[in-house]
């Protein structure tokens, strides 16, 4: 049996989550590094990783408060000055032209509430993540909760190696 040229390729999950650890790797942030890959019909569209602009060492030499200060996950994203991992794979998949539309989106972070509006927006249709389990208080996450809903797939996943660390 032959593929038609426009056929979707099968989904390798486990592969884009292991890319997504990968390209955590090239976070500056010094409190987490978090990476997140975009793929639309079984193709990597655009990547992101959290951390500040290349002009700077690290959040710390750029100045970030939260990251500085320390602070929940979750929480006191309104002093941070990182772009988070989810946030910047949209902004490359804008800046290259490349549709989001229908896409899965890999993190390996539990997206924070405006970062799931955000792929919700962009139109991201189903997300998946690995790392730590953290929530909001119960009256954001009820908020969180009707956000995820609106995905045709929102879902936790087993943690991933990347491949640089599965070569290792």
């Amino acid at each position: 049996m032959q593929l038609q040229e426009n056929a979707v390729q099968p989904r390798d999950d486990k592969a884009f989550m292991a890319k997504a650890n990968d390209v955590a790797l090239k976070s500056n942030c010094i409190r987490r590094a978090v990476g997140a890959v975009i793929v639309r019909q079984g193709v990597v569209i655009a990547v992101g990783w959290n951390g500040v602009s290349e002009s700077h060492e690290d959040c710390r030499d750029a100045g970030c408060p939260r990251c500085i200060n320390g602070g929940e996950t979750g929480s006191g994203y309104e002093t941070c000055i990182c772009i988070h991992a989810e946030q910047s794979a949209i902004a490359d998949a804008a800046r290259r032209g490349a549709c989001t539309q229908d896409s899965t989106m890999y993190v390996n972070l539990r997206p924070c509430l405006q970062c799931l509006a955000i792929a919700i927006a962009s139109g991201v249709r189903e997300v998946f993540y690995a790392g730590e389990d953290w929530y909001y208080s119960e009256e954001i996450e009820k908020v969180y909760r009707t956000l995820s809903q609106q995905f045709d797939c929102f879902s936790r996943v087993a943690e991933q190696q990347g491949a640089e660390s599965q070569a290792s």
